[in-house]
Order: structure tokens, then sequence, then C-alpha cells
């Protein structure tokens, strides 16, 4: 029996030691995984918190330059209804130009001075051909074919005279005066000039837009 004592002894030591181990393992594991499991929760906070930020600059990112679209929409509008009126305001111009010209034909085609002291006198007839309308339309129309146009008398922004032809037919007397071609001539320069201030108005706009 007393042999037996030291051996319990013994027994009871390693088993006190081994459930200490146990225990100071346990203790560790436990601590390791809480330590694991905190590292691990902030990683994802950071990551979570990183994401966010980006969606919220990439949110914002869009939104300005929503912003800066609509406002370059809006003054792009704005130019265009601008660039608009100002040739609507030009066309009004060249309208009232070419009625203030229109009533000074009879004026300038019926009378004429020897000198500046001298009494106003009829004009003597200006005669012209056929051959004169006919080239005088073919160089408004870009042509060298004989370009019909209306009978005298007609607002048309032709000469006024009937296409005779060519040959020996250019050489008859038409029936137009200096009246009907400086008419025919203010009318054109009214329409050539609002065709000007609309291609420069379309210069503008292509230029304001980064066209070339």
């Amino acid at each position: 029996m007393n042999a037996i004592k030291p051996l319990l002894i013994w027994i009871a030591v390693i088993a006190a030691s081994v459930g200490g181990l146990a225990l100071t393992y346990s203790d560790g594991y436990d601590q390791g995984f809480a330590l694991a499991k905190a590292q691990g929760d902030a990683a994802l906070d950071k990551q979570k918190a990183e994401h966010e930020a980006e969606l919220r600059r990439l949110a914002e990112a869009a939104t300005t330059e929503l912003k800066k679209a609509a406002d370059e929409l809006i003054a792009s509008q704005a130019y265009g209804n601008q660039l608009a009126a100002d040739l609507i305001a030009k066309r009004d111009e060249l309208r009232t130009v070419t009625e203030k010209l229109t009533g000074e034909i009879q004026r300038v085609t019926t009378l004429y001075r020897h000198a500046l002291d001298a009494q106003p006198e009829p004009l003597p007839p200006a005669l012209f051909t056929f051959g004169f309308v006919r080239v005088w339309n073919s160089a408004l129309f870009g042509t060298t074919a004989a370009v019909a146009v209306p009978a005298p008398g007609s607002t048309s922004s032709g000469a006024d005279a009937n296409s005779p032809g060519t040959s020996a037919a250019d050489d008859l007397i038409a029936g137009v005066n200096r009246a009907d071609l400086l008419t025919n001539h203010v009318r054109n320069s009214e329409g050539y000039a609002s065709c000007r201030a609309q291609l420069s108005k379309l210069i503008e706009w292509n230029a304001s837009n980064g066209r070339n």
C-alpha cells in the first residue's frame, strides 16, 4: 500500500499538469479565435467602408458630369435661340432695306440731271435684248444654259423676259426696262444677304459646339 501511494501521487500530478495544459490551450485558443475574428471583422469593416466610399465617389462624379452636361445643353440651347433671334432680326433689317430701296426705284430709273443745278428730265429709254436677259439670268442661276423666266411684270428673282432661245433671237429687244433690272437686283441682293447671314450664324453655331 505504501508503494502505491507515490504512484497515485504521480498520477495525480500528471493529471493536474495535463488539465492545466488543457485549460491553458483552451484559453489560448479562445483568445486567438477572438483576436482573429476581431481582425477579420475590422478588415471587413474597412473593406465595406472603402467600397461605400468608392460608390459615393462614383455617384458624386456621375452627378457632377450630369450637371455639367445639363448646363452645357442649356447654354447651347440658349446660344442657339440667340443665334436664331439674331438671324430673324437680320432678315427683318434686310427686308426694311429692300422696301426702302424698292421705293426709290421709280425715281432713279426715270429721271436724271445734266448737272447738279439743272432740273430733272426724263431718262432716255434703255433697250435690253433677249441676249442681255439670257446672260443676266444665266449668271444669276449659275448656268450657261438658257434659263426660262416669267413674262414682264412678274416678281420672280430672274429678270423679266420670255426666254427666246438662242441664235438671232438674242438680238431682239426684250420687254424689260431699268426698273425691272433694278427691282430684280434689289430682291436678289436681299436673298444673298440673308444667305450670308444664315451661313455666318451656322458657322458660329458649329464653332460653339466644337464642330469643324
